[in-house]
């Protein structure tokens, strides 16, 4: 029953509150609505029974700051969430099977799909990540229930949980565009998670779901992302920069951001037809550890994470042994395989080595530049814009690594930073940068003071030249452990 049939004298379903917080995000709240007046789709043949109990969960987007793809080498990055949102409603069944529901699909994607707990196993046995991948990706129209029913599979290949006691229906809706560089998948992902703990009573920390989430997208999507992603979807707080340590999920603090000082994205509206650049980035960085490694020995080395070298060592120890560029089959005859096991080398593919693994190295001391200069700016009131300059040439800085030393950029994105960058200080525009895994999506943007006029001025030309409406994301909003979790109880009155 739609809103307009409830206005025309249906009956709203009963709903009452059984735990959760008193005040709540406007998209749970949102999500209740729909439940009280019945809407078609959440009731659909995807959707939920009307009586039963419905656990709720939101995560959020987040904007990259600065750090992005150095995460998978262990760098230090900043991260910070976002007011957009995915919201996932769960609820148990009884039967053995799993439904997924979308709300608001994309494209020519399907409204659900259903399929059943066996359909996890083969003769008994769990089947392979590549099998699970195949059960989703079968169809185009359903890839996205990837991300929603994944974490249940994931759970038992992870041995966290011994076997599924019951089913559930999930149903997602998310106000997060996909494709824009700002994490749609690992908000979904986490919340998905963080409703199947509370739905299975797993108990899990905010960290615990973080890290399965993340193997969700690895192992299970298929896309080779660090762990930044999941840990600021899960772990994030409302206006404070998240500084992780990814080894693997560190978090070193959180920091306040200045007065009169704003994070904002610029959302290009371009959007990355194809991954392969930047899986090919994250594998010849692995294949430059490899290298090193082998090659020199290095104590900082022994782990897996090239952020332990300094800029100063990399520079005087190991720059001149990395080729600037080596064949998947000459690499793989000389020194076998990576420690990566989310990433494969493709024979007769080249990798750029040298460069990709100078990016992370130097990012990640960028990284530990700024937080000083906006911890500065947090205490310094006679030099705020003096320390936010110095913030924000660090983002410069990233920003053309992102494009010469990794080759991720985008001419659509180079006409909105070079535009931020000539407005500069005096349309309140610090530092700019691309974000995540770069080639199109959303732009990083440190502002100080009122950008309003400034921002029509860009978006007005950015528009002219390319006939795009880019979008701003302003605002921050709690992360998922932040936010908490509501179960209602339904009951047709």
């Amino acid at each position: 029953m739609s809103t307009a049939d409830i206005l025309k004298g249906g009956q709203p379903m009963k709903i009452e509150q059984i735990s959760g917080p008193e005040t709540k995000p406007h998209e749970i709240l949102d999500f209740e609505s729909m439940l009280r007046y019945q809407d078609i789709q959440l009731f659909s043949e995807f959707g939920f029974e009307k009586q039963g109990r419905i656990v709720l969960t939101r995560a959020p987007a987040r904007l990259d700051v600065i750090g992005g793809i150095a995460d998978y080498c262990g760098a230090n990055v900043l991260e910070l969430t976002l007011e957009r949102a995915a919201v996932i409603g769960c609820q148990a069944r009884e039967d053995g099977q799993l439904r997924a529901l979308s709300l608001g699909a994309e494209g020519d994607s399907m409204l659900g799909l259903r399929i059943s707990v066996d359909d996890f196993y083969i003769h008994g046995e769990l089947k392979s990540y590549n099998q699970i991948r195949q059960l989703f990706t079968r169809n185009r129209k359903t890839t996205w229930a990837a991300y929603v029913l994944g974490g249940f599979y994931v759970l038992l290949k992870t041995g966290r949980i011994n076997a599924l006691p019951h089913g559930a229906t999930i149903a997602l809706k998310s106000n997060i565009p996909t494709r824009a560089g700002i994490a749609s998948s690992a908000a979904i992902e986490v919340a998905a998670l963080m409703a199947i703990n509370n739905l299975y009573g797993l108990r899990m920390s905010g960290r615990e779901f973080a890290r399965i989430a993340q193997i969700v997208e690895n192992r299970v999507v298929g896309m080779p992302c660090g762990p930044m992603d999941q840990i600021i979807s899960a772990l994030g707080q409302r206006g404070k920069i998240l500084s992780i340590l990814c080894q693997p999920d560190r978090i070193l603090e959180t920091v306040s951001v200045p007065p009169k000082t704003k994070f904002i994205g610029i959302h290009s509206k371009t959007k990355r037809t194809s991954n392969s650049a930047y899986i090919a980035t994250r594998t010849a960085a692995f294949m430059g550890l490899t290298i090193l490694q082998k090659e020199l020995g290095l104590e900082e080395l022994r782990g897996k994470y090239l952020c332990n070298l300094s800029v100063e060592d990399f520079r005087q120890k190991c720059r001149r042994v990395l080729p600037a560029r080596i064949k998947g089959e000459q690499f793989t005859n000389r020194y076998g395989t990576t420690v990566d096991t989310a990433t494969e080398i493709e024979p007769q593919k080249t990798y750029q080595i040298r460069s990709r693994v100078e990016h992370a190295i130097h990012e990640h001391a960028r990284v530990e530049k700024f937080i000083r200069c906006i911890k500065h700016a947090n205490v310094d009131a006679t030099n705020v814009k003096g320390h936010l300059a110095r913030a924000g040439q660090l983002m410069y800085a990233s920003h053309w690594s992102y494009r010469y030393r990794v080759g991720l950029g985008s001419i659509q994105i180079e006409q909105i930073v070079n535009s931020l960058r000539k407005m500069g200080t005096q349309g309140g525009f610090y530092g700019a940068r691309i974000t995540s895994g770069g080639g199109g999506g959303t732009v990083a943007v440190l502002c100080h003071g009122d950008t309003s006029r400034a921002l029509i001025q860009i978006l007005a030309a950015y528009k002219l030249a390319w006939g795009l409406e880019a979008e701003i994301f302003s605002g921050s909003s709690p992360g998922a452990c932040e936010s908490g979790h509501t179960v209602l109880q339904l009951t047709v009155a």
